[in-house]
C-alpha cells in the first residue's frame, strides 16, 4: 500500500490510500473517507483529533477501526478469489488436456468397443445376479463381513478371511456415503445387499481401464525402436486399445462379476504404480498401503514399485548401455546409488515407512495371513514359477505366435551362453523333481477349473510336466528378449524377483496369484500390431463367454453340502 501525509490547521493527519473497490465503498457509505471520491481514510493521530477537530467519541473510533480493518481484509478476500479462480481454471485445463489426450474422436472406434465390453459386462452382472443371489464360495465370507461393517458392527471378525480389511472399509464407506445422500433408502444396509457390493468390483474394473491406459501413455514413451525384434513404439489409440484388451484378461473379467478382493488389489496397486512413474511419491506409498490392506502379498509390488524409482533414475540418466551385460549393469547401479544414497533416501522415504509398517504388523500378528492360517503355509514351491510361465504363454498366445518369427534374431541377440540353458533346465528339473506340491484344496475342490488342469495336464502322468518345460524356457526367453529391450536388465531381474516372491511361497496353485504379474508383464510390453491386438481380443472375449455361461448354466450338486456351500455347485476359475 501507498501512504502521504498532509496538514490542515495544527492537527497533523497521516492519510493512506485504499486499493481495494470494496474499502473505498465501505469508507464512502460510513462518512470514513477524506479526499475526492472517498479514495483516501483519514486516521486520527495518538492525541485523538482528526483534521484539527477534538476528539472524537469512541462508536466513531470503533468505526474508523472497522474501515481500516476492512482495508486490510478485502484485498485479501479478493486476493483468495482470484487465486482460487486461477486454481479452478488450471483444473479445468487439465481435464480438457487429458480428455484431448485421449483423442476419443480420433479413436471412436476403441471407444466403441469399450462402451460395447462395459454394457456387455452389465448385462453379464444382471444374469449372475438373477442366477446366483446368495453369495457363492468365498463370496459367503466376505460379504457377511462387509455387512458386518455396514451395520457399524467392526469388533466382528471372521477367521475363515485371511485378507486384511481393505475392501469391507472400503465398501461401507460407499454404502454410508449413499444412504447419507440417499433419501429413498437412508439405510446402509440397502446399500450393502449382494448385488450392490457386487457392483462396486464392475466401477472399479472402468478405473482399471483407466489407469492402465494412464500407465501405457507413459511408458509407451520410452518404447525404442526395434523393429529387428518386434518393438515400437505405441501411439495414443494404441494404448487405448492396450488397455481395453488387458482389461478383458479372463481372469479379471471373471471377478468383476462376483464380490472378491482381487479386482480392487488390482486397481490399488495399479494405481500406485501409476502414480510412481509420474513421482508423485507419497501418493503412490498410500495408494500401496491401501493395496496393501487387499491383500498383503501387494506388499512385494510396493517393494517392487520403489525399486523402479531407483531404476528409471538410473536408466534416465544414460549410464546403461545395451552392450552391458547384466553384470556390467549391476556394478554401474551399485555405485549410482552409493554416490545418490542420501537422494535416494529420500526419494524411496514414503515406501520404505510403508515395508517398514508392514514388518511391524507382521511382529504384531506372527505372521502375514490373518484368521485360519492352517490352509496358507507358506511353502518352497518352485514349480509355481513353471506354472506361471506356462499360464502367461497361454494367454499371450497372439504374442507367442508373433515373437515366432524373431525367434531367431531373439536367440542370437539374447539368448544365454549355453551354460546358462544348462542351468535354466537343470533348475527346472529340480524344480519338477523334488518340489512340487500338491495342495489338499486342488485335490478336492472340483468347482475350480486348476482342479482339472492340474489332473489332465500338468500331473496326468509323471512325463507331462518334463515335457512342457521347453515351452517354459521358450517363454521365459521371451520375456527376457522383450524386457530387456524395453528396460534394462536390472528392471528384468527385479521383476522376476517379484514374480518368484508372489509365486513360489504358495502351496495352492490358484490362477488369482498370476494376474498381477501377467497385468504388470503386459503393461512393460505393449503390443503395437492392431492384428495381434484383435487376436487377443477374441480370444479373451471367446473364453470370458465360455466361462461366465459354465458358471450360469453348467451346474452340479454336491452329496454331502455345508451350511456355507449349499447347492447347486457352480465352476469358476
Amino acid at each position: 500500500m501507498s501512504s502521504c501525509s498532509s496538514s490542515d490547521g495544527e492537527g497533523q493527519v497521516s492519510v493512506r490510500r485504499v486499493r481495494s473497490s470494496s474499502a473505498r465503498r465501505i469508507s464512502k457509505d460510513r462518512g470514513g473517507g477524506a479526499g475526492a471520491g472517498g479514495h483516501y481514510l483519514a486516521t486520527s493521530d495518538e492525541d485523538g483529533s482528526v483534521n484539527g477537530s477534538p476528539k472524537i467519541s469512541r462508536q466513531r473510533r470503533r468505526r474508523q477501526h472497522h474501515v481500516r480493518t476492512n482495508s486490510f481484509v478485502y484485498p485479501l478476500v479478493d486476493q483468495a478469489r482470484t487465486s482460487g479462480i486461477a486454481v479452478y481454471q488450471h483444473s479445468v485445463d487439465m481435464a480438457r488436456n487429458t480428455i484431448s489426450e485421449i483423442d476419443l474422436p480420433a479413436s471412436s472406434w476403441c471407444g466403441f468397443f469399450a462402451c460395447a465390453m462395459l454394457a456387455v459386462t452389465l448385462g453379464e452382472v444382471v444374469k449372475v445376479n438373477n442366477a446366483q443371489p446368495t453369495p457363492y464360495m468365498d463370496e459367503v465370507f466376505h460379504v457377511r463381513q462387509a455387512q458386518h461393517y455396514c451395520g457399524g458392527n467392526w469388533s466382528v471378525w471372521d477367521n475363515k478371511i485371511t485378507t486384511l480389511p481393505g475392501l469391507y472399509v472400503l465398501s461401507s464407506g460407499i454404502a454410508h456415503f449413499f444412504s447419507y445422500v440417499s433419501s429413498k433408502h437412508p439405510e446402509s444396509s440397502y446399500w450393502c445387499s449382494v448385488e450392490k457390493l457386487r457392483f462396486i468390483n464392475l466401477v472399479m474394473s472402468v478405473a482399471i481401464f483407466l489407469v492402465m491406459y494412464m500407465i501405457f501413455r507413459k511408458l509407451s514413451r520410452r518404447l525404442k525402436d526395434e523393429p529387428g525384434l518386434g518393438i515400437q513404439p505405441i501411439h495414443r489409440t494404441c494404448c487405448m486399445m492396450n488397455s481395453l484388451v488387458l482389461t478383458c484378461f479372463p481372469l479379471l473379467y471373471f471377478y468383476n462379476l462376483l464380490y472378491y478382493t482381487d479386482v480392487g488389489s488390482v486397481l490399488f496397486v495399479l494405481a500406485s504404480y501409476s502414480c510412481s512413474i509420474r513421482n508423485c511419491h507419497k501418493r503412490s506409498a498410500v495408494l500401496g498401503a491401501i493395496a496393501v490392506t487387499f491383500r498383503q502379498t501387494n506388499i512385494i509390488w510396493v517393494g517392487f514399485t520403489a525399486g523402479t524409482v531407483v531404476i528409471r533414475d538410473i536408466e534416465f540418466r544414460g549410464i546403461f548401455t545395451d552392450r552391458d551385460d547384466f553384470m556390467s549393469q549391476f556394478a554401474i547401479a551399485f555405485q549410482a546409488i552409493l554416490r545418490n544414497f542420501k537422494r535416494y533416501l529420500k526419494l524411496l522415504t514414503p515406501y520404505i515407512i510403508v515395508i517398514i509398517g508392514f514388518a511391524g504388523f507382521i511382529l504384531y500378528n506372527k505372521g502375514i495371513v490373518v484368521g485360519d492360517r492352517s490352509a496358507h503355509v507358506a511353502v518352497l514351491h518352485f514349480p509355481q514359477f513353471l506354472y506361471f510361465l506356462l499360464f502367461l504363454f497361454f494367454f499371450s498366445a497372439p504374442h507367442m505366435i508373433q515373437r515366432l518369427r524373431y525367434s531367431h534374431l531373439t536367440v542370437l541377440r539374447y539368448c544365454f551362453r549355453p551354460v546358462h540353458v544348462a542351468l535354466f533346465f537343470a533348475s527346472a528339473l529340480l524344480a519338477v523333481a523334488c518340489f512340487r506340491y500338491e495342495h489338499p484344496y486342488l485335490l478336492s475342490d472340483n468347482r475350480h477349473y486348476t482342479f482339472y488342469v492340474w489332473r489332465r495336464i500338468l500331473n496326468r502322468t509323471p512325463a507331462t510336466m518334463y515335457l512342457l518345460l521347453p515351452v517354459c524356457f521358450y517363454t521365459f526367453l521371451n520375456m527376457v528378449a522383450l524386457l530387456s529391450t524395453v528396460h534394462s536388465k536390472f528392471f528384468t531381474l527385479l521383476y522376476f524377483l517379484c514374480c518368484a516372491a508372489q509365486t513360489v511361497p504358495q502351496g495352492l496353485l490358484e490362477f488369482r496369484y498370476f494376474i498381477l504379474p501377467y497385468i504388470l508383464y503386459r503393461l512393460h510390453v505393449p503390443q503395437h500390431s492392431w492384428v495381434v491386438l484383435f487376436l487377443e481380443l477374441c480370444q479373451y472375449t471367446l473364453i470370458n463367454l465360455l466361462t461366465v455361461k459354465v458358471f450360469l448354466n453348467k451346474t452340479f450338486e454336491w452329496p454331502d453340502v455345508g451350511e456355507l456351500n449349499p447347492n447347486p455347485q457352480r465352476f469358476m476359475w
